[in-house]
């Protein structure tokens, strides 16, 4: 693949590292994208493109006309008010799509729920507790039906970190907390190996699947802070027992404990992680 028309719903940390990742592969691309910035013609790591202007309540209808140009499409905006605001914009205006080749829809690993610390995949069962991962489930579902008439793929991502922010930027900055929580860890993605699945996709695509995107082994914030103190000779963070959490998001997330596995992702897409674990990820080997 030599040039690629990429319309971007939502210009955040993933797809701005997938645009990092074509221009490295020399990969001339053609980019419309939607943020709150009003609409108009911006630059991003000297690449041209334009923007249309999108909130919940109100968008710039050029976008309309503009969306039918672009083959492939990368949905990474999260719900709004427990809406998807691409498939709300679908409701009304199912032509745009008439042209895709590519559909990519940015998912979450909360659909899993709590299991308990026991590893997920795909067929696993899905018991969201929390609303977040009730909200990113029933998404799925309307995306993986849309998929019988559209090339849909689905990626569940694990907690996403990068270079710029992760535990030890958080403890630099004085804004981190640890949760101690005996046995539970954690399954990460490094935002480098988001953008690596999303290339090894547009040469290998298959509708309406779903992918787990995560390193190879979960690991607990506890495990990693001794190594993290030690080598960057920082100081430690507060930490808070997860008993003493009072009802929130924070604590929620707490709840819902499994370690996901990424065997399908990396057989079907051929794809070696950059960082297999966050130990990696973070520089402590």
């Amino acid at each position: 693949m030599h040039e690629i028309n990429l319309f971007c719903f939502g210009f955040g940390q993933v797809a701005k590292a997938f645009i990092i990742n074509l221009l490295k592969n020399k990969i001339k691309i053609n980019l419309l994208t939607t943020s709150r910035e009003k609409t108009g013609e911006y630059n991003y790591s000297n690449l041209k493109y334009i923007n249309c202007n999108f909130h919940e309540k109100n968008y710039d209808k050029y976008l309309l006309k503009e969306i039918k140009k672009f083959s492939h499409i990368l949905i990474s905006t999260p719900p709004v008010n427990s809406k998807d605001l691409f498939l709300e914009l679908l409701k009304s205006n199912s032509n745009i799509l008439e042209k895709s080749k590519w559909i990519t829809y940015l998912s979450s690993t909360s659909v899993y729920g709590n299991h308990d610390g026991a590893w997920v995949d795909e067929n696993s069962k899905l018991i969201p507790s929390t609303k977040k991962g009730k909200t990113r489930l029933e998404i799925e579902n309307r995306w993986k039906k849309l998929s019988k008439d559209y090339p849909i793929q689905i990626f569940r991502l694990a907690g996403i970190y990068s270079k710029e922010n992760n535990l030890i930027t958080r403890i630099k900055k004085n804004n981190s907390r640890i949760i101690k929580k005996k046995f539970h860890k954690f399954s990460r993605i490094h935002l480098e190996d988001i953008s690596g699945f999303l290339l090894s996709s547009l040469e290998n695509f298959k509708s309406g699947e779903i992918y787990n995107i995560a390193d190879d082994r979960p690991i607990s914030n506890e495990e990693l802070l001794s190594e993290i103190l030690e080598k960057y000779n920082l100081k430690s963070p507060i930490f808070i027992d997860f008993n003493d959490l009072k009802d929130s998001t924070l604590k929620e997330f707490y709840l819902a404990s499994k370690k996901v596995k990424n065997n399908k992702a990396k057989t079907f897409f051929n794809y070696e992680l950059i960082y297999p674990t966050i130990r990696e990820g973070l520089k402590l080997w």
